[in-house]
């Protein structure tokens, strides 16, 4: 346990380190632009589907009290607080963080930061710190853009399907969400983003040199990070939408 607080504590140490040394600006937007290759198609059409479900099943009950134009608002606000930032920390947990964990412990493996030692490069700086931002950084991307996804999702299943006329749709959707709702996923994604990055990171760096840590450190990432995700996004939830308020005990 002591060993464990020790390298999550030298961890933190050089990560924050990293932050006021050379940053490496090309690994960060090299590993961005995989990441997002990796991620663009399955996030988004899940978050697509993912929307058009709720507001099916959303219809029905909206129905019984006669508030259909209530349930764009609604279903898109559904999303951005906790649809889009969740569906999105299971795809980074599944696919770049997954695919992170066993590149850093093959790279230590092969001898590689061995290398970057020798020729005056910290392994940590190039190889660990670009990897979190880009996976933060991608996280908070994919936020705005399923955001605008879902909207178009609603639009067309309540619109274009259902016959709710677009001037309703406008004014309900543009009315009833604000700021706040926007800036709280927002928060839920840079803080997974960051919260997986750094799990996944970790896990490959200190993961023991064989094949078989190679496979324990991604099987770990993926059961670790979900777990930290899903208790950080109850807390978030409670403290960005006014859970731990008086008027909402």
């Amino acid at each position: 346990m002591i060993k464990l607080i020790e390298r999550i504590l030298e961890y933190e140490k050089n990560f924050v380190s990293s932050l006021f040394g050379k940053i490496f600006f090309r690994e960060i937007l090299t590993n961005s632009g995989r990441f997002i290759r990796m991620m663009a198609l399955p996030t988004l059409f899940v978050n697509f589907l993912f929307c058009i479900v709720i507001t099916f099943h959303g219809w029905e009950a909206v129905s019984l009290f006669g508030a259909q134009k209530f349930l764009p608002a609604a279903s898109i606000l559904v999303m951005i607080r906790e649809g889009i930032p969740v569906l999105n920390a299971m795809a980074t947990i599944a696919i770049p963080a997954n695919a992170i964990s066993a590149e850093i412990a093959l790279m230590k493996l092969r001898g590689e930061f061995i290398y970057l030692e020798t020729i005056g490069i910290s392994p940590f700086r190039f190889a660990i710190f670009p990897k979190v931002i880009a996976i933060t950084f991608v996280s908070i991307l994919f936020f705005f853009i399923s955001t605008l996804v879902s909207i178009l999702a609603v639009f067309i299943d309540i619109v274009k399907i259902k016959g709710v006329a677009e001037g309703i749709f406008n004014e309900n959707v543009w009315g009833l969400i604000n700021l706040q709702d926007l800036f709280g996923g927002f928060i839920k994604s840079l803080i997974f983003g960051l919260i997986i990055g750094q799990i996944s990171t970790y896990l490959g760096y200190y993961a023991k040199e064989s094949a078989e840590g190679v496979g324990r450190a991604s099987s770990l990432s993926v059961i670790i990070s979900s777990i930290v995700f899903i208790i950080t996004n109850v807390i978030l939830s409670m403290i960005l939408f006014g859970g731990l308020t008086v008027e909402l005990r």
